[in-house]
């Protein structure tokens, strides 16, 4: 069933656990359980996850997130990605950059905006 189109606030996954979700990449949350739950709308399916594991916000994001991996993370999901990369607030497209950007246009959907530098994921 198709989550609704009104976010209830917005959630990414931390460092440790819900490992189905991408790390950076923000999600609508369609509801929040009193058991400890938080259901998240990701590609239009309802998906629970342990509230433990996320970050909350009320807001929709507006800035990239800046993701920094090990190099056993990257092992693990087989993928030649960069060690740092940075996530569309708007899209949560996967995109390499260079150290010294402030702002970043986005490949896919061309979505420009200000890097998180001070809210490393």
């Amino acid at each position: 069933m198709p989550t609704k189109l009104q976010a209830k606030g917005w959630a990414r996954v931390g460092k440790v656990g819900a490992h189905l979700l991408r790390r950076g990449a923000w999600y609508p949350v369609v509801r929040i359980s009193s058991s400890h739950i938080v259901v998240l709308d990701v590609n239009r399916r309802n998906m629970p996850v342990d509230r433990r594991f996320l970050e909350i916000r009320y807001h929709p994001p507006e800035r990239w997130s800046i993701v920094r991996c090990d190099a056993r993370e990257l092992q693990r999901v087989a993928r030649d990605f960069p060690l740092t990369y940075a996530v569309c607030p708007r899209c949560r497209h996967r995109q390499p950059f260079t150290g010294d950007n402030r702002d970043l246009t986005c490949d896919r959907c061309h979505h420009s905006a200000a890097l998180a530098w001070d809210d490393l994921s």
